[in-house]
């Protein structure tokens, strides 16, 4: 995806950790939206990098799932991302 318009809300949870909602639209009017669990001391660019990142992953055409929700034997990153097409 190349030009694309990115807008982010954040919620601070009891746990400390941040809630962060981001919307991804692009210029032909397609969006995607997701969540994302980050601790408190992750950056702004960190949090823009790794939606940036998983966004370029996939694109708006091809059937994106998320792998650790059919795999739970597996070793969970840190910080969890979820994105759905609108």
């Amino acid at each position: 995806m190349k030009d694309y318009k990115l807008s982010l809300l954040s919620k601070r949870l009891s746990s400390g950790k941040c809630q962060i909602k981001f919307v991804v639209t692009n210029d032909t009017k397609e969006e995607l939206y997701g969540y994302m669990l980050a601790e408190s001391r992750t950056t702004l660019r960190e949090v823009v990098s790794k939606i940036e990142k998983e966004v370029k992953n996939m694109t708006f055409g091809d059937n994106y799932y998320h792998s650790h929700l059919y795999n739970l034997a597996e070793k969970q990153s840190k910080e969890h991302l979820l994105i759905f097409k609108n």
